[in-house]
């Protein structure tokens, strides 16, 4: 069989690059998908009145986004505006603070208060760095041990003492060089630059949630998207890749161009290019397992109308965070319940569903102020979780490109390399596709 372009992985990114592809004029694409479901870890369930999330919650919108929701024929929706908590000293406190708490000393030591007040004359020292260690130069000891999880959890599942800054947050680590390294400059430069810069994206959905859009995208390929069918091993070179299959029908693919939007350690398990394996191999995720209840408590539902709230690891609870999606998306639960999607620490992950429930739930009711404890709905474990984008992260995608394309080799794309997060996906694999040279 051959295909004139062959896409290996059905998650966002994929998904992404194929409808490109297709939307510019190519008729000859392949799209091949391992699992028997497109999508990746976008899935969404019905269950019990409650609309579940069972991948990702919480995305920014982006360009990227709203071309694929309108590809797909359907109309994103807007999250209701909602603020987020954090866990200190065993309370959720919304955040930004009031001064009232600040100065209160409970929520922030008067070391830390004496540790941000004094940023600007601390010495500036050279990156790559991680996130919990530019926080520490920057604002001291306490602020680091208190805050600095917050930054990554949210986003890579991990504490700020394994996540890149430069890797992770690339377009605020060249915002703070160029403000020479100090964050009260780049504060006075963005406030000056009020009302000229773009307006932040809020967060969008659909109206069938993250996996309905994957649903659709992968229902316009029709016979083009072939699932069951893992890729053992590619060989060649640009205008000359031969695939072996270990699915049913054909053994082999052939094409001209390939795109591999999998992760790197799944890349490096089918990829024949020897100066790249180091850099694949290097490649890795963080376990994830999410675990979503219902709380169905009128008056915790009237009282709590945030995002949600995440857990600094210096409160040694069993959860990273815990998003309250249905108050973003209206109808996703019945009236007068909280669904919770909590993400488990990682010291759970290899614990049984009841095992789940006994940890969890105790602590939620706790933090909510409860009356009952919540009831599970679902449980979601991805033992390839999240990428992890430590230090070398940046590096080590950038070499591996080089030797790529020097090698003439597969493109790359997906959240294992440019962005952790649903619209990054996206927008790295239409990214892809725009490279490639079309075929009617």
């Amino acid at each position: 069989m051959r295909a004139d372009t062959v896409v290996v992985g059905a998650g966002i990114a994929g998904l992404a690059c194929a409808t490109e592809l297709l939307a510019r004029g190519a008729s000859d694409v392949l799209v091949l998908e391992a699992a028997q479901r497109a999508g990746g870890a976008a899935e969404t369930i019905e269950r019990g009145g409650y609309t579940i999330e069972r991948g990702p919650n919480t995305v920014r919108g982006n360009e990227a986004l709203d071309s694929l929701v309108k590809a797909a024929g359907l109309t994103p929706i807007e999250a209701k505006r909602a603020a987020p908590y954090v866990v200190s000293n065993g309370e959720l406190v919304r955040m930004p603070p009031s001064l009232r708490t600040l100065l209160g000393g409970s929520f922030l030591p008067w070391t830390g208060i004496a540790g941000i007040l004094g940023e600007p004359f601390r010495r500036v020292r050279p990156g790559p760095k991680s996130v919990r260690r530019l926080v520490e130069e920057r604002f001291g000891a306490t602020v680091a041990a208190r805050f600095a999880d917050l930054l990554t959890l949210g986003i890579y599942g991990t504490t700020a003492d394994q996540v890149g800054f430069e890797a992770a947050f690339p377009d605020l680590a060249a915002s703070l060089e160029a403000a020479g390294g100090r964050f009260a400059r780049l504060a006075l430069q963005r406030v000056r630059a009020r009302g000229t810069a773009p307006a932040r994206r809020g967060l969008v959905s659909t109206a069938h949630g993250l996996g309905g859009l994957c649903d659709r995208l992968a229902e316009q390929l029709g016979d083009r998207l072939r699932l069951g069918t893992p890729v053992r091993r590619t060989r060649g070179q640009t205008g000359a890749f031969e695939l072996e299959l270990g699915g049913p029908g054909d053994a082999t693919v052939s094409c001209r161009n390939l795109v591999l939007a999998i992760p790197g350690a799944a890349a490096a398990r089918v990829l024949e290019l020897p100066d790249a394996l180091p850099l694949l191999e290097a490649y890795r995720s963080l376990p994830q397992t999410l675990v979503t209840f219902a709380l169905e408590e009128p008056a915790c539902a009237e009282r709590w109308t945030g995002l949600g709230f995440l857990v600094p690891s210096a409160e040694r609870l069993p959860l990273l965070g815990c998003l309250l999606p249905s108050n973003l998306f209206q109808g996703r639960a019945p009236r007068g319940a909280l669904t919770l999607s909590v993400f488990a620490a990682r010291a759970l992950c290899e614990a049984t569903d009841a095992g789940l429930v006994r940890e969890l739930a105790p602590v939620l009711k706790r933090l909510l102020g409860a009356v009952r404890e919540p009831v599970l709905l679902d449980v979601a474990r991805y033992p390839e979780g999240i990428p992890l984008y430590d230090v070398e992260h940046r590096e080590r995608t950038r070499a591996l490109k080089q030797a790529l394309a020097a090698a003439r080799g597969p493109l790359l794309c997906g959240v294992g390399y440019d962005g952790v997060g649903f619209a990054a996906a996206a927008q790295s694999g239409l990214a892809a596709a725009r490279t490639l040279e079309v075929h009617a």
